[in-house]
């Protein structure tokens, strides 16, 4: 039974919700700047920003990221409350990467994307269905502005990274049933090695043109994944000082991206090709696969967004006090405890609640919390891979788990199951890629790591295990590029 103060407390908990607050009241809030790519006419690929200030002078902001190509918008997320200052770090809005706009440029440059991606049926991001309330309404009262869609001609260009075309082939047969192949263009952009690949035939990128290769600065602080890093400019991740700038994840990802372009370049062998990505089965399976497991509600999401809220906000008073990092580190190990008590009747929470105990080396959190995950075990396939990923990471002998770590077959491993989600085919690439790590087994470990780029769900641990990666290729980076200083006679 509900006591007068849990309900009370259930109720301020929906109230506060970062997501409900941006659906029922961010279109009150006064518009305080809107902000764009400098290059998006150019690319064809804006990356919009429009902020909103609350009362207390912080602001709320949407980020769109529009494919004007063709994708429409192809990924959107939200900050919620930040302090300006806070806000400015995270997006490098003083780099000059930005230029700012009026509303109205903006709004329309979403839009255009929007509605052309539409006319061929290609859906918004799923986020979009509520970071559209950070923008105005979509009428009449916006004056409307010519934006280019499609490439030069108006025809749309399906523009993918390597290993994306099992997740866009519904979007590229979407286009072959209403125009027909020759009435549209298909791209895939090859992330080899700038001036050392010259001599690799790729005719999709000539006919292209342009280079396409992106810069660390057209990245805000925070957002670089593995994806992202694929198309970076090898100049740019050999360049020190813009690496160490980024925070921890985003170095250590831009130094393995590094390595694996170096070995790729001496040893193409261990790199399936694009054909033999699309026909390998967990391509074909993300391909057809839902985000979330059914068990995963949004209820239990917003209650993972509101206890995150709610420990940033006392770390950051908390760093107000002192800049001691012992007490610091102490607060985050603590937090972790209380909040397992606190959530331990969420799933969800507590999936990310031990990861992140693991990360911490936290043993009284990791001795508190694995009960429960040994619980849902019986329940979930979600929780059985995430107990048989942490557990072999944390070289537990656990014989019951041995058919999961050994299984290099997600569908026979769970020959019951009726299908996966992403954030089950991430656990997967993320046990296998360390299996084959360990185990010193190049190719796959190479194959399961830019899989677990592509999917790359919330998970505290990836950064444990990419570690691990990052020292099994140290040597055979070291190899290719001694080979490659020998032969440019460095």
């Amino acid at each position: 039974m509900l006591t007068l103060h849990s309900h009370l407390k259930n109720n301020m908990a929906k109230e506060l919700s970062p997501k409900k607050y941006i659906e029922t009241n961010a279109r009150k809030l006064p518009i305080y700047k809107c902000m764009v790519n400098s290059n998006w006419e150019a690319t064809n690929m804006a990356n919009v920003i429009i902020m909103r200030q609350h009362v207390n002078g912080n602001v709320t902001v949407g980020i769109y990221l529009v494919d004007l190509s063709c994708l429409g918008i192809k990924d959107t997320f939200f900050y919620f409350n930040e302090s300006v200052n806070k806000v400015d770090d995270k997006l490098e809005a003083k780099s000059g990467f930005f230029k700012q706009i009026d509303y109205n440029l903006a709004h329309n440059i979403v839009f255009a994307g929007h509605d052309y991606a539409l006319d061929y049926d290609i859906k918004p991001h799923p986020d979009f269905s509520f970071t559209k309330f950070i923008l105005e309404e979509d009428n009449d009262e916006i004056p409307l502005i010519d934006i280019h869609v499609g490439s030069s001609d108006g025809k749309p260009h399906l523009i993918l990274q390597p290993g994306q075309s099992a997740k866009y082939k519904p979007v590229y047969d979407k286009l072959v049933k209403n125009l027909g192949k020759d009435n549209f263009y298909y791209t895939i952009e090859v992330s080899d090695f700038n001036d050392l690949d010259s001599d690799v035939d790729n005719e999709e990128q000539e006919q292209d043109g342009d280079d396409k290769w992106d810069s660390i600065d057209d990245f805000p602080i925070g957002t670089i994944k593995i994806s992202d890093a694929m198309n970076i400019d090898l100049d740019d991740l050999s360049n020190q000082e813009k690496v160490e700038n980024r925070i921890t994840n985003e170095m250590l990802t831009l130094n393995v991206e590094l390595a694996l372009r170096i070995i790729r370049f001496k040893r193409s062998e261990l790199f399936y090709s694009e054909d033999e990505l699309d026909n390998k089965l967990e391509y074909l399976l993300y391909q057809n696969s839902e985000e979330f497991p059914a068990w995963i509600s949004d209820e239990m999401l917003e209650e993972f967004a509101e206890m995150m809220e709610s420990d940033i906000f006392n770390y950051r008073q908390l760093k107000k006090e002192t800049d001691a990092e012992d007490i610091l580190i102490q607060f985050d190990i603590d937090r972790v405890i209380e909040n397992i008590d606190n959530y331990q009747d969420n799933p969800y929470v507590v999936s990310m609640l031990y990861e992140k105990a693991i990360l911490q080396k936290n043993e009284i959190a990791i001795s508190a919390v694995k009960p429960i995950i040994k619980k849902l075990a019986f329940q979930h396939v979600t929780h059985l891979l995430e107990l048989a990923l942490c557990s072999y990471y944390l070289k537990e002998s656990d014989p019951s788990l041995s058919y999961i770590i050994e299984g290099t077959d997600i569908r026979k491993v769970f020959p019951n199951a009726k299908g996966f989600s992403e954030v089950e085919l991430y656990l997967f690439a993320m046990l296998r890629l360390l299996v084959y790590t360990r185990d010193g087994n190049l190719k796959e470990a190479i194959y399961y790591y830019y899989f677990a780029g592509l999917v790359q769900k919330e998970n505290p641990i990836f950064i444990l295990i990419q570690g691990e990666f990052d020292l099994f290729i140290e040597d055979e980076f070291r190899k290719a590029y001694d080979e490659i200083e020998k032969e440019v006679g460095i």
